[in-house]
């Protein structure tokens, strides 16, 4: 293994544990914090909107969110773009963006009511590799490579800082981010 691969590594398992820490205080009614910055405010991770969210995702994971909901992701993107993000990169599947199809959002979905609401958008679609009980690590591997590529080309076109997100931010998000981290503070020390 590479130093890069390495660093690539370490840089994953932290945010990994990171965000099973925001996930863990998020359950619990904590949402002082919403999000986690990968490169101080150029580049931050979250989970989807209210996937940990005490009512609405604690034991609803995999099922779509009820109309009632809506405020509380309106109030989700609210947050985020008070914390200064101006685009967003999101990997999740369009399975997973049907879970906001009940919620009245003024937009077609999720990605679209990303966009109306004033960010720019880069959709990476990526199915969730924990779902894929099959998947050999030599698939996740090449589908690894292919989309941290597109990830880093969008995170270089948007503007920042940018948020990154999946749905629960571990098997997707965290190599990802991970990457664009090390390609992108590399470079900048270089």
């Amino acid at each position: 293994m590479t130093t890069a691969e390495t660093e690539i590594r370490t840089k994953t398992k932290e945010l990994q544990t990171a965000l099973a820490t925001l996930g863990k205080r998020l359950d619990d009614g904590d949402d002082s914090e919403i999000l986690v910055w990968v490169i101080s405010a150029v580049l931050a991770c979250a989970h989807r909107p209210l996937r940990h969210h005490p009512e609405f995702g604690r034991d609803r994971r995999g099922r779509n969110l009820p109309p009632k909901a809506t405020p509380k992701v309106f109030e989700w993107l609210r947050r985020i773009k008070d914390s200064g993000i101006r685009s967003i990169i999101c990997l999740m599947h369009s399975k997973e963006l049907g879970h906001y199809s009940q919620l009245d959002l003024g937009a077609e979905n999720l990605i679209e009511f990303y966009k109306t609401s004033g960010l720019e958008v880069r959709h990476v679609e990526w199915d969730d590799p924990a779902h894929r009980p099959s998947l050999d690590r030599a698939t996740y591997a090449r589908e690894l490579l292919r989309i941290r590529t597109q990830a880093l080309r969008a995170f270089d076109e948007l503007p920042k800082p940018v948020l990154l997100h999946c749905s629960a931010g571990i098997d997707r998000s965290s190599p990802v981010a991970a990457y664009v981290f090390h390609m992108r503070t590399s470079a900048d020390d270089a």
